[in-house]
C-alpha cells in the first residue's frame, strides 16, 4: 500500500503545505480523500492517474478539503484522453446538493460524457472494495465531517481530517499503522473543531497507532516546537508532513 499527503497545509499560503489531499493506492485501487486546491497537480507528480482514479472520499465540506472536485470533473469531461470507467464520490450528508451547486455555477461543464458518475452519502458505514475496506465514522467539527479508516493487505491507514477530540476518532484509530491527524493550531491558541499537538499525542497514545503524521498546519506554528507538546503522551515513530511526504506499508 501506497499513501502519499498531497497536501499538508490549509487554504493560507504557505511554502511545501498545500490544502488538504491524500492519496492512497491499494492493489488495483486508486483512491483520494479530499481533494483541496491544486490536489489533481500534485496527484499526478504523486504518480496517479486521473483516468485511473476509482473513488474520492471527501471528510466534509469546507473549501480547503472539496474545492478540487470542480476541477477534477471537469477534467474528465476533455475528450482525448477519454474516461471510461466509472467514478464514486463518497461523502457525509449534503454531497449531492455540492455536486449540484458547482454543476450548475460551471454552466454543467461537470457532468461526465463517457463515464458513470455516482455520489454515495456516508453516516457511520464501512464500505467493501476489491480487497480493501473504507470505514466512516462521524467528527466532531463545525461542519458535518467523517473520518476515515482504510484497512488493506492487513495495514491500517486513519485519516481524521478536521476533528476535534472524541471517542469515535480514539476508536477509528485503534492500532492503526498510520494515523493521519489534522494539528491544526497550537495548545496554546486551541480552537473548537481542531486538534492541537498535545491532544494529537494523547490521541495517538490512546489508540496505540505505530505510526502518527501531522498534517493541515496553520502558519502560527511558526517556531513552534510541535514535537516536544506531541512526545508528552505518544513516543512512537512521528512525522511532521509536507506536501508529498510518502509512506510504503508491507
Amino acid at each position: 500500500m501506497k499513501v502519499v499527503l498531497l497536501g499538508a497545509g490549509t487554504a493560507i499560503p504557505a511554502r511545501r503545505r498545500s490544502p488538504s489531499g491524500l492519496y492512497v493506492q491499494a492493489g488495483a485501487e486508486q483512491i483520494l480523500f479530499d481533494a483541496g486546491p491544486g490536489t489533481l497537480h500534485r496527484f499526478h507528480a504523486a504518480g496517479g492517474s486521473f483516468l485511473r482514479l476509482r473513488r474520492i472520499f471527501l471528510t466534509h465540506y469546507h473549501v480547503d478539503h472539496c474545492l478540487e472536485l470542480a476541477t477534477i470533473l471537469f477534467a474528465l469531461r476533455i475528450p482525448h484522453p477519454k474516461r471510461t470507467r466509472p467514478l464514486a464520490i463518497y461523502g457525509p450528508p449534503g454531497l449531492k446538493r455540492l455536486y449540484h451547486a458547482l454543476n450548475a455555477a460551471f454552466h454543467r461543464w461537470l457532468e461526465p460524457r463517457t463515464y458513470r458518475l455516482s455520489f454515495h452519502e456516508l453516516g457511520e458505514a464501512t464500505i467493501r472494495l476489491r480487497g480493501c475496506a473504507v470505514t466512516a465514522r462521524r467528527m466532531r467539527h463545525s461542519a458535518e465531517a467523517r473520518g476515515y479508516r482504510l484497512q488493506a493487505h492487513g495495514r491500517r491507514v486513519v485519516y481524521s481530517g478536521d476533528t476535534d477530540a472524541c471517542a469515535a476518532l480514539v476508536e477509528l484509530s485503534r492500532d492503526a499503522d498510520l494515523l493521519i491527524l489534522e494539528c491544526s493550531t497550537t495548545d496554546e491558541r486551541k480552537i473548537a473543531g481542531h486538534l492541537t499537538p498535545t491532544e494529537c499525542g494523547r490521541i495517538a497514545a490512546q489508540a496505540r497507532c505505530r505510526h502518527l503524521v501531522l498534517t493541515h498546519f496553520y502558519p502560527v506554528f511558526e517556531g513552534y516546537d510541535i514535537r516536544r507538546r506531541v512526545r508528552r503522551s505518544y513516543h512512537g515513530r512521528l512525522t511532521l508532513a509536507r506536501d508529498l511526504t510518502s509512506f510504503s506499508l508491507f
